[in-house]
């Protein structure tokens, strides 16, 4: 069991090293679900900015839009297209999260990475567990976001984080049984945990995308992207004029846009590093979890078996000790 016992630093090491050299397989694994909900909300907003645009024009030219519910009906017809883009996308992000540790679990037994589909079915056959998880944590996130419960949400999710793992790799877990077994594994060990998570955080959250974003600013593609933001900004129903003395104006807005995007898409790739040091944590506390009841039930033998010594000693006839106590020339 020592052997499987492993730190912080080396499962957040091993983590990113398994990510790094199957990154071309990652990132084509996560293209989709990442690019295809930034795709998804270009054409539901793009497409709604440009016919609220040009409504003016069509409606002249067109004479059955000057009717509201035609009107209407338009728009939701521009935004069917890319909410269900978006909401495909999405889907299959919430599956990759769990698909990821399965793939960690492969490539720790074969050295290889392989076989999305086969990985993707180990969550979409247990898909109305796996919304019901979701589900719970969702409800628990926006719970822990109200401010009376920030200091005791933040520890729940430290608690919480393995939640995924346990219902990739414990058969027979309700959503519910997630959250105890992971409470259960992670107690004791919160500050690792705890460390992990910031490495994490730091990393993929913090040191990624601003490494991401000076590369669009030496390429320019910050100012280009900030001017296709900024006509869609001036569209909003923002009462510039007062608010411009914040410093909150179009080109401000478009550039904020720019960074969020970029920050979505590294935070979105990196996805199969955080799942897999998270796999890699779940196994590492497992052992640690197994090798701690193994050494309770050998102490709870080992207490059983002096007990029982005792008491058969107790059960000794008094006669035969106290004749062991005479003198030979008196027995």
């Amino acid at each position: 069991m020592a052997k499987e016992d492993k730190s912080v630093w080396l499962v957040f090491f091993e983590g990113i090293k398994i990510y790094a050299l199957n990154i071309h397989k990652f990132l084509l694994y996560m293209a989709f679900p990442v690019l295809g909900q930034i795709l998804g909300l270009f054409l539901i907003f793009g497409l709604t900015y440009w016919y609220t645009r040009n409504y003016q024009n069509l409606a002249v030219k067109y004479a059955p839009l000057n009717d509201f519910s035609t009107m209407l009906t338009v728009v939701v017809l521009t935004v069917i297209p890319g909410l269900l883009i978006w909401a495909r996308a999405f889907w299959d992000y919430l599956v990759s999260y769990g698909a990821v540790n399965s793939m960690a679990e492969g490539y720790l037994n074969t050295g290889k990475v392989y076989d999305f589909r086969a990985h993707n079915e180990v969550v979409t056959k247990r898909t109305f567990f796996y919304i019901l998880l979701w589900l719970l944590f969702s409800i628990f996130t926006l719970l822990a976001v109200i401010p009376v419960f920030w200091v005791i949400g933040a520890v729940f999710f430290i608690y919480f984080v393995l939640i995924f793992q346990v219902f990739t790799f414990e058969d027979g877990v309700s959503p519910v049984g997630c959250f105890k077994r992971s409470l259960s594994l992670v107690k004791g060990k919160f500050s690792r945990t705890f460390l992990l998570m910031t490495l994490l955080v730091i990393f993929t959250y913090y040191l990624l995308p601003a490494g991401l974003s000076v590369i669009f600013d030496s390429l320019n593609l910050t100012g280009v992207l900030s001017k296709v933001f900024e006509g869609w900004a001036y569209s909003l129903p923002l009462p510039f004029e007062a608010v411009e003395r914040f410093n909150i104006t179009p080109a401000v807005i478009a550039v904020e846009m720019v960074k969020q995007l970029v920050f979505f898409i590294v935070v979105g790739f990196t996805l199969p590093v955080r799942s897999i040091c998270w796999a890699l944590w779940y196994k590492n506390l497992y052992f640690e979890d197994s090798a701690e009841i193994i050494e309770k039930k050998r102490k709870s033998a080992k207490k059983a078996s002096a007990k029982t010594f005792k008491i058969e000693k107790r059960g000794i006839d008094p006669e035969i000790i106290r004749r062991a106590r005479l003198e030979d020339d008196e027995y």
